[in-house]
């Protein structure tokens, strides 16, 4: 009876503003992180890993790089204030993230050695902490959702192309009819919620309130701001939960200056030639801004429809505008010339300062821009919807009425 009166006692000092300082006290100030791969670049292509920690900006911070060693294992020894998100950068091939309260182990794959390399999110299982397992869920919930979205797509856009080219409708009356038990948005939505819910007055928690701020989900934004404030009460040492909630505020505030009907933000970047070019040129035409990489997948897979879309809609006045934030001034250059894109490309001379302006975390995110140079609509990713409404736009001449960002399908997110 003694220890059962002690139990609320303990658990009160634990909770109080004394008890999680000395939790953070307890912590490991220095923890060591080991990792290998499967497979090495070839010979005199990039063998680092890179190691950067999250601070709730919005912009990691690199903290130390190694060279993969011949044995092809690498580490890192991490001295801290307090624990935190980390990202692991392997060879530019592989991005794994881990709660850095405990020693990590990681194998992964390393380079791509198939003959045809498209970088695709991958999982991979870091052994850690408890803590760190959240991160291993959610990661895992992610990468399932974009694989099943990138099938999903494959499978609907070729049951389409089988009825038109065969008249055979039972493929696509299979798709088209077949039982849902959940929406794979949905599915992975759900997923989600649970993990977040037996994880709430965990900090790592953090990891999974990156994403707030959209100015069509206020639910979300409240609830994401609740959370945040809920875990700087629980661990005032986590300052970045505090720069997170700062990040979502400013990041919610741009995406108001984005709706439809508003003016698109003034862009100048250097094309291939290395002159600097904006888009106020385009003004009294329609223009597509279409944010790529060389390295993205699914921006490749879109660009011989945008072709198509380009060649049907030119004579109406459409205009496209490619703008990258490849990194690799001569990655871009050999993707331009593998692509032959018919249009003006231009690379982002600051690949942050890019992606917040126009606030997209995933590519190809497209902007539709109308004859006064007002935003239509956007598309975070492209499929046949995004397409149709681009079409009915135009033909239209429309400059669009507001509507909601369109998310036709998981874009690679950076």
């Amino acid at each position: 009876m003694k220890n059962a009166m002690l139990k609320p006692a303990l658990l009160a000092l634990l909770m109080s503003p004394a008890g999680l300082m000395a939790q953070k006290a307890g912590l490991p100030k220095q923890i060591t992180v080991k990792g290998s791969v499967k497979f090495a670049t070839p010979e005199g292509q990039p063998r680092k890993i890179w190691l950067s920690r999250d601070n709730g900006t919005g912009k990691p911070t690199v903290v130390d790089s190694v060279e993969l060693g011949s044995d092809l294992t690498y580490s890192f020894r991490i001295n801290q204030d307090h624990p935190g998100i980390y990202k692991l950068n392997v060879m530019h091939w592989e991005h794994i993230s881990f709660w850095s309260d405990a020693n990590v182990t990681v194998a992964s794959r390393g380079y791509d050695t198939a003959k045809m390399k498209i970088k695709i999110p991958h999982f991979y299982f870091v052994e850690g902490s408890s803590d760190n397992n959240f991160i291993n869920q959610m990661d895992l919930n992610n990468t399932n959702a974009y694989l099943r979205s990138v099938d999903e797509y494959n499978q609907e856009y070729y049951a389409k192309e089988h009825k038109t080219k065969t008249g055979d409708s039972a493929w696509a009356n299979y798709w088209n009819g077949r039982r849902r038990y959940n929406d794979r948005n949905e599915d992975a939505d759900q997923r989600e919620a649970l993990l977040m819910k037996v994880y709430k007055d965990r900090p790592v928690l953090i990891y999974a309130l990156r994403s707030a701020g959209s100015p069509h989900d206020t639910t979300q934004y409240a609830s994401t701001l609740k959370q945040l404030d809920h875990l700087i009460k629980l661990y005032p040492w986590l300052t970045e939960a505090k720069n997170l909630k700062t990040t979502i505020i400013n990041n919610r505030a741009q995406m108001m200056k984005l709706q439809p009907g508003q003016p698109a933000p003034s862009i100048s970047y250097p094309d291939h030639l290395g002159k600097i070019q904006g888009l106020e040129k385009y003004k009294g035409k329609y223009l597509l801004v279409d944010f790529w990489a060389s390295w993205c997948g699914p921006c490749r897979q879109a660009i011989p429809h945008v072709k198509a879309l380009s060649e049907q809609y030119k004579a109406k006045g459409l205009e496209v505008v490619s703008i990258s934030i490849d990194t690799d001034k001569g990655k871009w250059q050999k993707a331009m010339e593998e692509e032959k894109m018919p249009w003006e490309q231009l690379l982002s001379d600051d690949k942050d300062k890019t992606m917040a302006l126009y606030q997209f975390s995933g590519i190809p995110t497209l902007y539709l821009i109308d004859r006064e140079g007002k935003i239509v609509t956007r598309f975070t990713g492209y499929s046949p919807e995004a397409e149709k409404e681009i079409k009915s736009v135009i033909e239209k001449g429309l400059g669009g009425q507001p509507a909601a960002e369109k998310k036709v399908m998981r874009a690679m997110s950076m």
